[in-house]
């Protein structure tokens, strides 16, 4: 039992604590008081040892006196009374037991009255080591000179000790004579006394020393420190049971505390800590963690099914589930299910009731009169707690009995009415992001994702084998639609894609399975493709709904479609594989004069794959020197000499010969490669014209050179122009950068920066293609323009269509107006010449005066001064 109490101690933090402080309270009191009380018994023992060694030297002194006289007695009655004889004297019993032997010497007259000598005594040294000396005594009485011998035995009789030791020393004795055990003890006690022979005796005195051990076991069996320890041992066990006693009764109850708080650290929230015993503090102490852990226990139960449901919203999982987790851990703190949730719509006539079934899930109750509950006996007829009401829809718990004010119930179920109305919230916010994520904020319309969403769903739909015909996917852009967004703003071009998506709905909204905007002005529609190929009369609906006039007041404007369809599975079987194959073919078609529908061959996806391959060549071209520059000519109207020249770049691909300009420049912009092949083109051209300056022959002194709207956006174009005109020394007036008008419109405020920054230089800035699109009048005042080209189209049309003359003329009227130049390009006859000239152009280029030929090619021509140059060959 000792032992498991001890065990119990050791165990707990505590009791080794407070056992090493009953250990050094007790052991440093017990130690101290066991040193004092060993020092204070050495001394004593050191001061009775020395009294001893005094007593004894007395004692000894006083017997060798009385056995020297008691010897002198015997020798003067052998001198009185036994003869008058010399010699040795016969010793009868008396003398045997004192002397060795007894000599009388012969009678003496002495005269009268002198008195007897004093008795002499003679002491000769023993022949060995720790041998008893010789003693003899000369005793004169009568006239009769006595001499006798002492026996060792019963002079040094009483000497003899086995506890100390006595010396014997004097001028008589040559070396100390001592008895007893020799005491090598450091702690040994000496005492002297001397042995006064006088007046009885004629001797020098005697010293006597005696050596006593200091030793407890003369009155105990063992030594002092041991007598010490031992006692000091038994009060140190006693203390250490008494204090264990105690330590046992103080870390019971801090045992079941720590088992407690072990038990709580587990999870473990049921266990009770129970005390034994009278009332104290440690069942106080007790009683407050029972409650205290009771209470952390329903914390953190309600924490957990706080945090699950906090997890469930997040994860976005439905409303039903976020009940359910509640549910739960009502049933099981109240025993009982008739707790329930009410939705109830705005659009629903009876709401519908959430509780829990006995297996643990959300069981979902329509139609039940919850007014009426109670009068029919309801399990769910109760006190109503409002949780949210979120639009049309109001959300309360119902609850067999209100909780108490102030309850534990009341704070949980305010912490659960707080989740679900999160929860709520969070459900709509998700279904509004899900509608913003999906579906176009301008039209109404499914947008990018929105759309693969519901293509995927109808490819499911098709191969999980329900009953689902295949269906077409139709990839419709507008005609026309930029130049109205450019002329007209962004908020016209928002009222037509609005007006768009309202015809789209019209035409095929009740066959659509899905209408999209899935980018800019492009439109994608999704249609069941049955076997009679009703779907095409629907695009064809589309179609001629587009043809009409979009009424945007002030302004009536015409739009047009062009449409490539896909369909599934013939022609793909993913949803980027259907949208890409659609939109190749609505790009065939726009690229076949727009306002068509196409549908998609895979020849079409072999076009494709050979426009990459061309634009993978494309990046290498510079580097292999497959580009070239050549120049074509420009000549006055007037004159026709040739005043300048325009420098453009060709593609001679080693398989594929000679490239368009029109196909490897739209890949180069769009691959951002026009800005490495740009500057390119630049060095060359002025590397040219810098050779041409020098040469007195050459009349070219103006250059022009094509700008992509790509080059113009970069921000770094202006400080590389600007080290090549300085690398070629480039004078003012003699580089001309040509750039379409729609690229000006894009962002006027920046290409009017831009441009400016340019002019500034010494650059002049042309106008080309003046004409083809919606030229907004209201910017022509703002660009920073030197020039304005009339663009070949026209040139081509004179002759042909009248009105053509008419807006060449437009133009030039309006350039002479703005103080502009004018250039004609596409000129290939005299007719066109001579029509252009006469409306006052400066410049003309085309065939008829050169084709772009190399710097070598064009040697042959700085000899022509008058009308038509060499024909081109």
């Amino acid at each position: 039992m000792r032992l498991t109490a001890a065990h119990a101690i050791l165990q707990s933090r505590v009791g080794r604590q407070l056992l090493a402080t009953f250990f050094v309270l007790v052991a440093l009191p017990v130690v101290t008081v066991s040193l004092l009380a060993y020092q204070l018994t050495e001394y004593a023992l050191q001061q009775s040892a020395a009294q001893l060694g005094s007593e004894l030297a007395k004692t000894v002194g006083i017997q060798v006196i009385d056995r020297l006289r008691a010897g002198e007695r015997l020798l003067t009655r052998v001198a009185l009374f036994e003869g008058d004889g010399a010699g040795p004297v016969m010793l009868d019993p008396g003398l045997e037991g004192v002397f060795s032997a007894v000599e009388r010497q012969a009678r003496t007259a002495l005269p009268e009255p002198v008195p007897h000598p004093p008795t002499a005594l003679h002491i000769t040294g023993a022949a060995q080591p720790e041998a008893a000396p010789t003693v003899e005594m000369v005793v004169t009485a009568g006239g009769v000179v006595v001499r006798g011998r002492f026996t060792a035995e019963h002079l040094w009789e009483n000497a003899q000790s086995g506890t100390h030791r006595i010396c014997f020393s004097g001028p008589q004795l040559a070396t100390p004579f001592c008895q007893g055990v020799e005491q090598q003890s450091a702690q040994a006690v000496q005492t002297q006394r001397e042995i006064f022979f006088a007046p009885y005796f004629d001797s020098p005195p005697w010293t006597v020393v005696t050596t006593v051990r200091p030793d407890l076991r003369r009155y105990f069996p063992i030594g002092v420190a041991a007598l010490v320890g031992n006692v000091a041992a038994i009060a140190f066990l006693l203390a250490l049971i008494a204090s264990s006693v105690v330590l046992r009764r103080l870390t019971q109850p801090l045992d079941a505390l720590t088992s407690g708080t072990r038990a709580v650290l587990r999870g473990d929230f049921t266990g009770q800590v129970r005390i034994r015993g009278k009332r104290s503090e440690f069942t106080d102490l007790a009683d407050s963690f029972n409650v205290m852990a009771d209470e952390v226990g329903r914390d953190l139960a309600l924490f957990r099914v706080l945090a699950q449901m906090d997890q469930a919203i997040i994860e976005q999982q439905p409303f039903d589930e976020v009940v359910r987790l509640m549910l739960l851990h009502l049933q099981a703190r109240r025993q009982d299910g008739a707790t329930g949730v009410v939705l109830w719509s705005s659009e629903a006539a009876y709401p519908r009731l959430l509780t829990l079934a006995p297996g643990g899930e959300a069981l979902q109750q329509e139609g039940i009169d919850v007014d009426s509950a109670e009068a029919a006996g309801h399990p769910l007829a109760g006190h109503d707690l409002p949780v949210a009401q979120l639009g049309g829809q109001r959300v309360w718990l119902r609850l067999p009995q209100p909780p108490a004010p102030g309850s534990r119930a009341e704070r949980e179920l305010g912490a659960f009415r707080q989740r679900l109305a999160v929860a709520l919230h969070a459900e709509q916010h998700e279904r509004q992001l899900r509608e913003r994520a999906t579906h176009d904020s301008l039209t109404g319309l499914l947008n990018r994702l929105g759309l693969l969403e519901a293509i995927e769903q109808q490819i499911r739909a098709a191969t999980d084998g329900t009953a689902q015909p295949p269906f077409a996917v139709v990839y419709m852009d507008l005609d026309g639609f930029k130049e109205i967004n450019d002329a007209f703003g962004h908020s016209v071009g928002d009222r037509v894609l609005r007006e768009v998506a309202s015809r789209l709905h019209r035409a095929a909204g009740p066959r659509a399975l899905a209408m999209a905007r899935p980018a800019g002005d492009e439109f994608v529609f999704v249609l069941p493709a049955d076997a009679a190929g009703l779907f095409r009369a629907d695009i064809d609906a589309v179609m001629q709904s587009l043809r009409q006039p979009v009424s945007v007041p002030p302004h009536l404007l015409d739009l047009g479609a062009s449409l490539g369809v896909a369909l599934f599975p013939a022609h793909g079987a993913t949803p980027d594989e259907l949208l890409g194959h659609a939109d190749l073919a609505m790009y065939t078609a726009k690229a076949a004069g727009r306002n068509l529908l196409v549908e998609f061959q895979p020849a079409l996806a072999a076009g494709q794959a050979e426009r990459l391959a061309l634009r993978h060549d494309l990046h290498h071209a510079l580097a292999a020197q497959q580009m070239f520059v050549v120049f074509q000519p420009r000549v006055g109207a007037r004159d026709r000499h040739v005043a300048s020249v325009e420098a453009l770049v060709r593609w001679r691909h080693p398989e594929k010969g000679m490239v368009p300009p029109d196909t490897f420049i739209a890949m180069a912009e769009e691959s951002g490669l026009i800005l490495e092949l740009g500057l390119w083109v630049l060095r060359q051209a002025l590397q040219q014209l810098a050779r041409w300056r020098a040469d007195p022959r050459v009349p070219v002194r103006h250059l022009s050179v094509n700008l992509s709207p790509v080059q113009l956006a970069d921000p770094g174009f202006p400080a590389a122009l600007h080290a090549l005109m300085d690398e070629f020394a480039i004078e003012p007036g003699e580089l001309e950068l040509e750039i379409t008008e729609g690229a000006l419109i894009q962002d006027v405020d920046v290409a009017v920066e831009r441009l400016s920054a340019l002019r500034a230089r010494g650059v002049a800035i042309a106008l080309d293609d003046f004409g083809v699109g919606y030229s907004a009048m209201r910017y022509l005042n703002r660009l920073p323009f030197d020039t304005l080209k009339i663009d070949k189209s026209f040139v081509f049309a004179f002759g042909v269509d009248r009105p053509a003359l008419a807006i060449a003329t437009a133009i030039v009227a309006l350039a002479k107006a703005l103080d502009k130049r004018v250039v004609a390009e596409g000129v290939e006859t005299q007719m066109q010449a001579d029509l252009l000239q006469a409306l006052e152009v400066n410049e003309l280029q085309g065939y008829l005066f050169g084709k772009p030929q190399t710097a070598a090619e064009l040697a042959r021509l700085w000899g022509a001064v008058d009308g038509v140059p060499p024909s081109p060959a």
